[in-house]
């Protein structure tokens, strides 16, 4: 019985036995001059800039001036940036204004 079955079953499924021929096209061979090229434009400049603070107490005296960097945005505040920083070497708070 599983014989007439498989028999059946071989008639009906190509997979199982019957020759069927099938055509295969071709892979593409690679080809090394079909690159696509992306034009990209010019990066625009950010709004946030990178400035740097430096003491405006220590500068005055001659001292070492401590110095740090931070970020400020270029549209909210295009004038100078100035804040309350700690001096190291004076061991106080003291004014930073931003320099170029």
């Amino acid at each position: 019985m599983q014989a007439s079955i498989m028999k059946a079953g071989a008639l009906s499924n190509p997979l199982l036995g019957n020759r069927m021929s099938y055509r295969v096209a071709a892979a593409p061979a690679p080809s090394t001059t079909s690159f696509r090229s992306v034009v990209t434009m010019a990066k625009k400049k950010g709004v946030r800039i990178i400035v740097t603070l430096e003491c405006t107490e220590s500068r005055g005296i001659g001292a070492t001036p401590s110095r740090y960097c931070t970020q400020k945005n270029r549209r909210n505040t295009p004038e100078r940036l100035e804040l309350k920083k700690y001096n190291p070497n004076l061991q106080k708070y003291t004014v930073h204004r931003e320099v170029k």
